[in-house]
């Protein structure tokens, strides 16, 4: 999006996913070109392995068709070599042989390959697996981009917080330093938006509008010589609002908003805008498909920024943003196992009780009460057929869904604001008797907020219907944890924690009911 002087307006082309075909068969990779292209993919080839890297370091790809014969260095040393580097770790592969050998099928996803296809290719299938790999990674692309668009709200509050101190403060400072996060830096980046405008009122009617765009590598801000709310009233009384510009749902002020571009010759894609009596922002061009997920994003830096310019000083609105973030990113994660419906919430719950009945302080209670929601957030990365298989679990697919523990604690990261949340999605399935997983703890090395949410998750479990066993009553559930029933049993619990659930159950029972979604 140009300035308002700007005469031309632009278009962002529609993103098309990038798949990277790496075979020493030539006919092989036009054959592939010729399926892929017609179908909306764009394709790049490589002969080797040499070729492979070099487009990797120069462009983004959404998915590599990796082919296990190559000149020099073969396909399953380049699939490690790729698994081994932090930048191209989570890029899905999939190998391909002319060999039907089932030694170099487990040879293929024992370095790392999410699938592994036989030629001569079945298009069909292979077109199968490519969408539903690539729609995989865009699902954790997404939720990587919630995820660090959380934390960096956080980090900005606690600056914010430490400079207020000695400082003055200044709002458009700070205003400036949010939509630094916020803009698209580079083309690479499709969920974050090309141009952000902001209009501030400092006296509810004279407004100064700032356009904010990236020009090599450089954040330029440019004064509007017009009002992009001009025929939209907003008045003190007037509750803020958000919404997308476009779309078959767009409300009146959005098509307002995009009359007054038109009117300066400015193209407007997509975008979402934040309206109130004294703050406006206006995200606008993003290079994907603008949703809800975008919105989310957008409201809490926003809230963020109106939070700071109202009431500085006031941490626990900062807290409310953050918060916000963390369920956000819950209900991320809950999209790929959407039979939980309610179960993160009601997780936060059910650990609220119990740590408050454990004597844990105030602040602990809150932030365990909070953070809980995130315990399966590592589920992300389990494959959907294994959360939706209804006839029990393989070896390696019980090993597979294991590793949602390690996922978790993986994703939530090390920063000091997540621990709480980190732990608890870690430790979750670690029992009292040292029988639960991924470590095998045992009593007290189990941290306390991993003891409690096993309980928690248990009882929520065996209420819940699943594909492989009906719901369980309150009352069934309770003698379970209490008598167990040769699965569960009381053995695994922390004892001050089963005892801190007897004394809350009839709780739980409500907060299941009221909680059911």
């Amino acid at each position: 999006m140009q300035p308002a002087s700007a005469t031309t307006a632009f278009s962002i082309p529609a993103k098309r996913p990038q798949i990277l075909c790496v075979d020493s068969d030539a006919p092989g990779l036009v054959l592939l070109d010729a399926i892929l292209a017609p179908r909306g993919y764009d394709v790049a080839q490589a002969a080797n392995a040499k070729e492979a890297l070099e487009i990797l370091a120069r462009q983004p790809v959404d998915i590599i068709l990796l082919g296990s014969i190559l000149p020099g260095v073969d396909g399953f040393t380049v699939c490690l070599q790729l698994r081994a580097h932090e930048r191209f770790r989570d890029i899905p592969i999939v190998m391909m042989s002319a060999i039907k050998s089932r030694d170099d099928f487990i040879r293929g996803i024992e370095a790392g390959a999410d699938d592994f296809l036989f030629k001569p290719l079945d298009h069909d299938m292979m077109l199968a697996r490519i969408k539903m790999l690539i729609a995989r990674k865009k699902g954790r692309d997404r939720l990587a981009f919630l995820h660090a668009d959380a934390v960096s709200l956080t980090q900005i509050g606690a600056q914010i917080v430490d400079d207020i101190r000695e400082n003055p403060f200044d709002v458009q400072a700070e205003i400036e330093k949010m939509v630094s996060r916020l803009v698209r830096r580079t083309t690479d980046v499709p969920d974050k938006p090309r141009t952000v405008i902001v209009g501030i009122s400092s006296d509810g009617s004279a407004w100064q509008w700032l356009h904010f765009e990236y020009a090599f590598h450089e954040l330029g801000r440019v004064k509007l010589d017009f009002s992009p709310i001009s025929g939209i009233e907003l008045s003190a009384k007037s509750k803020a609002k958000s919404f997308l510009l476009t779309g078959p749902q767009a409300v009146p002020e959005a098509r307002t908003l995009i009359k007054n571009f038109q009117a300066r010759n400015i193209s407007v894609e997509n975008g979402i805008a934040y309206l109130s009596a004294d703050l406006c922002v206006l995200a606008v061009n993003y290079g994907a498909d603008v949703d809800d997920d975008h919105l989310a994003v957008l409201r809490q830096l926003i809230l963020q920024s109106r939070f700071l310019h109202l009431l500085a000083g006031q941490i626990r609105e900062v807290d409310k943003a953050f918060d916000y973030g963390v369920y956000a990113l819950a209900r991320a994660a809950e999209a790929y196992d959407d039979e939980s419906g309610q179960h993160a919430l009601r997780i936060g719950d059910y650990c609220g009780i119990l740590a408050e009945r454990l004597g844990l302080k105030e602040a602990v209670v809150k932030t365990i009460t909070v953070q809980a929601a995130l315990h399966d957030v590592g589920k992300i990365y389990t494959p959907q057929a294994i959360l939706k298989k209804t006839e029990p679990l393989t070896t390696e697919e019980w090993g597979e869904m294991k590793k949602h523990t390690l996922w978790g604690a993986k994703i939530i990261g090390g920063n000091p604001h997540w621990h709480i949340a980190q732990s608890i999605a870690l430790n979750h399935h670690e029992k009292w008797d040292g029988s639960g997983y991924p470590r095998g703890l045992k009593g007290e090395a189990i941290p306390i907020e991993g003891r409690i949410a096993l309980l928690a998750d248990q009882y929520d479990a065996l209420r819940m219907p699943r594909a492989h066993k009906p719901a369980l009553d309150h009352d069934a559930v309770t003698k379970i944890l209490n008598h167990g029933d040769g699965r569960t049993l009381p053995r695994h619990f922390d004892p001050q924690v089963l005892k801190a659930f007897r004394e809350t159950a009839f709780l739980f029972e409500d907060i299941f009911e009221r909680r059911k979604g």
